[in-house]
Parts: structure tokens; sequence; C-alpha cells
């Protein structure tokens, strides 16, 4: 079999602890997952198949370990992941690649390059540091003028190089960083055309002083130029979803609400903090408020990454140093929120059907039993935590994707549920908006239907829908077998039920 060639070898002890860091983390988990992530690295391509799928191991394993699984349900979880990942080296051929200084840019979008990719950045991980090396290589113009576009690279494959070095940087683990940069590289570039970068300190001239993520999205909706392709095309492939969205007309549009952000760089961390959860709030109700009154939910398999990718953006902010740097992260981060939620048919979100969902959800064979002895009452919703019996059933599900899921909103509600109604981020609209901001009876405009209503529960309500629509499979539930992909943006796609 051919090998690439040896990669310097980075630190792959996990330096930090998780955004969750759950009880239950052990030094002999640490140790086993340490050892894993390394081999998994080592030996396996980004690529478990040609067509561009993804390897999600070392994802799968980092986000059990924060939820505090077990050295033996790694090695389960390696186990059954590793049978389907395809060599570093794909070809003998493939060997013979070597990538340097002065030819690192000659292979972009070549997935046989990757293990010649994971070797030289592993060489600028080691010699920059993890840090610098992202600067250069990912968020430095030069690494994004004349069709490198490394940063858009970075967004493409639903997110998933982002989300690859986001586990690196948030478990300060250098190695991940690598193979993450070296799955950006062999990425070729999702609608570049949508993307707005600025490489400087002064602001777009298009900028809405104050203007929210909620807001962006509600002129989103609002946008005629963005109104779905018709008709609906149920079996239609993700690329050709996409091809409509980069329409000349619509990419005009699109660059003109992401120019419009407001993103103050002098900021500091509290500026790019909040905007990250502003995020996390948009894209938890882009997974979980795009239902449809009296139907049963679906959650969207492309806007689920919107999810899981939010979660990495604060590690991305402690990790840059240059501001403009972390504000090109948020307008990329937003033109990819733009571009998945058009592509699946710009699904309304609905916050009152989120809150009409309970904040209580409980597994199906739940029988906990207060004792006579106990204070209070685990069989009443008003006594009961939910969080637990989440948290530990997720551990246990085949779909990395719904642990995935599980430790964003986790994080959500650790950070943002005490958030009152009417209190998160664009729930109203700013009277500079442009948007229409006086209702004529001097009350706030919600943003969105029931926006004003919504809070800090949002979270555990989306917790419940994931696991009842993926499966209890701690509590005796099969797993479902995938995600919705109906592109249930479009009215089409509910006139059939698809379980």
């Amino acid at each position: 079999m051919a090998t690439v060639t040896t990669p310097t070898r980075l630190s792959y002890n996990l330096a930090r602890k998780g955004q969750i860091n759950t009880p239950g983390i052990t030094a002999a988990s640490k140790k086993a997952v340490e050892e894993l992530l390394l081999t998994d690295a080592e030996k396996h391509h980004c690529y478990f198949r040609s067509a561009g799928l993804h390897n999600h191991l070392s994802h799968h394993l980092l986000a059990a370990y924060d939820l505090g699984a077990t050295a033996s349900h790694f090695k389960k979880v390696y186990d059954v992941e590793s049978k389907i990942q395809r060599p570093i080296v794909l070809e003998e051929r493939d060997s013979t690649i070597a990538v340097n200084d002065d030819n690192w840019i000659q292979y972009l979008g070549n997935q046989h390059a990757y293990g010649a990719y994971f070797s030289f950045f592993s060489e600028k991980v080691a010699e920059l540091g993890p840090s610098s090396a992202l600067q250069a290589f990912v968020f430095d113009q030069s690494s994004n003028d004349h069709g490198n576009e490394m940063l858009v690279r970075m967004m493409s494959g639903a997110l998933h190089p982002i989300i690859q070095i986001g586990y690196g940087l948030e478990f300060g683990n250098d190695t991940l960083v690598a193979t993450g940069l070296a799955q950006t590289a062999i990425h070729h570039a999702t609608a570049p055309e949508v993307y707005c970068h600025n490489f400087t300190t002064e602001p777009s001239p298009n900028v809405v002083p104050g203007i929210s993520v909620l807001e962006i999205l509600r002129k989103v909706y609002d946008s005629e130029a963005l109104h779905p392709v018709m008709p609906y095309d149920p079996n239609a492939l993700f690329s050709t979803r996409l091809r409509h969205v980069v329409e000349p007309h619509r990419v005009k549009e699109i660059r003109a609400l992401v120019s419009s952000f407001d993103i103050d760089i002098k900021g500091g961390e509290k500026e790019f903090s909040s905007k990250a959860e502003e995020f996390i709030w948009a894209a938890t109700l882009l997974m979980a408020a795009t239902g449809k009154q009296g139907k049963k939910p679906r959650l969207d398999f492309f806007l689920m990454h919107l999810v899981t990718s939010s979660l990495f953006l604060n590690p991305f902010f402690n990790a840059l140093e240059n501001p403009v740097s972390k504000a090109n992260l948020l307008r990329a981060f937003l033109s990819s929120v733009i571009l998945l939620t058009l592509s699946r048919g710009r699904p309304r979100i609905d916050p009152e059907l989120l809150m009409s969902y309970t904040a209580t959800p409980r597994p199906p064979q739940g029988r906990l039993t207060s004792s006579r002895s106990a204070l209070g009452k685990v069989e009443e919703d008003s006594d009961y935590n939910p969080w637990p019996a989440i948290l530990q059933d997720a551990v246990y599900h085949p779909d990395a994707h719904v642990l995935k899921t599980i430790r964003t909103l986790v994080y959500g509600a650790t950070h943002y549920g005490t958030t009152p109604a009417g209190k998160a981020a664009g729930a109203f609209l700013n009277s500079s908006s442009g948007l229409k901001a006086d209702s004529g009876t001097g009350q706030e405009v919600e943003s969105h239907h029931g926006a004003g209503k919504m809070d800090g529960t949002i979270f555990v309500r989306a917790a419940g829908i994931v696991m009842d629509y993926m499966g209890w499979v701690a509590n005796g539930q099969e797993a479902r077998p995938d995600w919705d992909r109906s592109a249930l943006g479009w009215d089409e796609a509910w006139e059939k039920d698809v379980d």
C-alpha cells in the first residue's frame, strides 16, 4: 500500500477542555480518545467516498468525549466507523505528490493531494503555531485572491472543513488543525461569488448600523429576488439547487445583504462573542423552527450543519488575533447561512412553532419514580430537568450529527438559557434596519412571527425534537437512518409525509 511522506509529528494531546466538559471524563478516556484521534489522522482520508462524503470519525470521538463517554465506548465508535474509511493515500501515484511553499496552490481542489497537504500543513502548524498557520493559509488576502479562495473552501462541503479545524482549536489538538487545513485545501470552493471578504479596517459602505442576523434573515424572506425556484423538484440534487441559488440576480442580492452586516472590528471580545451568540440562535431556529403547524417536525440535514458549525465560532475568535480576519469569518458564515437556507427552498423560521414544543422532553421509556422521601416529584414537569436524560441517551446514538447537534444546544442552554422572552438579539426590528419597525401603534415589531415570545428555552425544546426525531436509542427506540432531505422550504415538500 502506498504511504504518504511521514508528516511532522504534532502534539496530538487534548490541551484544552471542551466547551461542554460533561462529568465522566477521566484520564483513561482522555488517553484513549487522543490515541484514536491520532490513528485516524495518520491513516484515513477526509473523504470516505470519492464523491466528497466526509470522514466524521474525529467529530464523533470528540463529541462523545465532551459528553462524558467512556474509553470502551470510543473503541466501539472507532471499530464501526473506521471500516468505511479510505486510506490517506488513495492511489500509488498519489504518494509522489509533494506539497511545499512554492506549489501549495497548484493542488487546491485535488482530493488525491490530501495526504501531501496533511504533511505540508503539519510542518506549517509546527513552524508557525495553529493561529498563525490559519491566518497565513486561510485568512490572508493572498490565500483568497486569484481563485485560491481558501476561506470559501473552509466554508464549503456543508461546512465540514471549518468543523474539523474548529475541533482542533477547541480542544487544543494541533494534529486536527493540520487535518482541517488539508481538508480545506482539497475542497472545491462552493459559490465563491456570494462571499464578501473585506481585508481592510474600513467598514463596507452598505453597512446597516445595528442590524442583526435575524433581521437579515427577515430580509432574505422578504426579497422577491430570492424567491425559491419553481417548480419544486423533489429529486433535485443539492448541487442542482445551489446552481439555481447563484444565478446573477440572486448573487447580487445576497452580497448586498452580507455587506450590510454590522461588525465593529474594534469591539473586542464582547462584539465577536455576541455575534457568535446571534448565529447560534439563528442556526437553532433554522433547524428546529422551520416545520409546519399541524405537521410532524422535520430536521433538515443541511440546516443541521449550521447548528453544529456555529459552536466553533468562539474557538476561532480565541485563536485568531486579527479582528479583520474575525470579521471576515462572520461574513463568510452569514453567506453560508443564506446560501444553505436558499438551497432548502427558503424555509421560514417560526419561533412560535418552536416555543409550542415541550421544554421538558422525556425519553419514551423514562420511568423515573420519586420515593416518598424525595423532595419534589420527578414525574412532574415542573420538577424535572430534561438535560441529564438527553445527554445520557445522545452519547449512544450511531449518527455523529446527533451528538454534535446536542452539544451545540447544550452550549446554547448553558450560556443563553436565561434569556427572557423578547430579549434575544434581533427579536424585534431595529429602526435602522430598513424594515418597517413601527406597527403604527407604538409597539415594537417582531422580526419573525413569535420572536417576541421566544426565550432561552428554545435550546432544550430543539434538543427534545432532535431526540424524538432521530431516536432515543438508549431507551429502546431504533435510530432514524437519516435527516430530512426533502428541501422543506418548498410547500410542495410537505404534501406527503416522508416518514
